[in-house]
């Protein structure tokens, strides 16, 4: 299992600028801490409410896709990603989770589209060189 690291405060707060009242952050905070606790169903649920109050937000819907996919709801996980993406098509932190999770349906050509895509933005992401390199009959393949 990939584990994720958890945005700092700083990249938080900017993500939920358009949340003035901070509202939207108290739900993202909460739902993390319920996420570290295991208790996922809490933590999606805190996230729906971020959303509803900063829809859209590329980095809250990261953190819930990250939740679906924890929880092993992977189509689901992929949903968010896709919608973190179309928010913010440079998010390498969600190209690389939903490369994980397709990896983990066993969709091995879009997961590594992504590490792909991620290594066009970032040659020197090793992250997404390994995750690649990993992948199943993908050993000796250049990376594109």
């Amino acid at each position: 299992m990939i584990k994720f690291q958890l945005p700092d405060s700083r990249s938080m707060e900017r993500a939920l600028k358009n949340d003035p009242q901070g509202l939207a952050q108290l739900f993202v905070q909460r739902g993390l801490d319920f996420e570290e606790k295991g208790d996922l169903v809490q933590a999606i649920d805190d996230y729906d409410t971020a959303l509803r109050i900063s829809p859209g937000n590329a980095q809250v819907l990261y953190r819930q896709g990250l939740a679906f996919s924890k929880k092993g709801d992977l189509d689901r996980a992929i949903s968010n990603f896709d919608e973190a993406l179309r928010a913010d098509a440079g998010f390498v932190d969600a190209l690389f989770a939903r490369g994980c999770a397709w990896a983990n349906k066993c969709r091995f050509d879009l997961a590594i589209e992504d590490y792909d895509a991620i290594l066009c933005l970032d040659p020197s992401n090793l992250q997404a060189m390994n995750s690649r390199k990993n992948i199943p009959g993908n050993e000796f393949l250049a990376v594109a």
